[in-house]
């Protein structure tokens, strides 16, 4: 899948949202240890300065509240006829 950071107009294509979750990790300013850790990070940041709510608890929850909040996108991978 395809997953783009609308405001920041940047994409990865991952097999996972834990995979796409590693990579907004290892993209952000701060270390963060896990994903769990980037996660109530990030979410403390976004209730702090911009008042949007982010659940942490679950990298589903995370990835559905981004795309709830017009944060994130995700487009199938699939192309012509669903080959690739």
């Amino acid at each position: 899948m395809k997953y783009t950071l609308i405001k920041r107009n940047k994409s990865l294509r991952a097999e996972s949202h834990s995979h796409f979750i590693s990579w907004m990790r290892k993209m952000d300013l701060q270390q963060w240890d896990s994903n769990e850790e980037f996660m109530e990070g990030y979410s403390y940041r976004k209730k702090t300065f911009e008042k949007i709510e982010i659940r942490y608890e679950k990298e589903d929850f995370f990835v559905e509240d981004l795309q709830k909040n017009n944060l994130l996108k995700i487009e199938s991978s699939k192309g012509f006829l669903g080959l690739f």
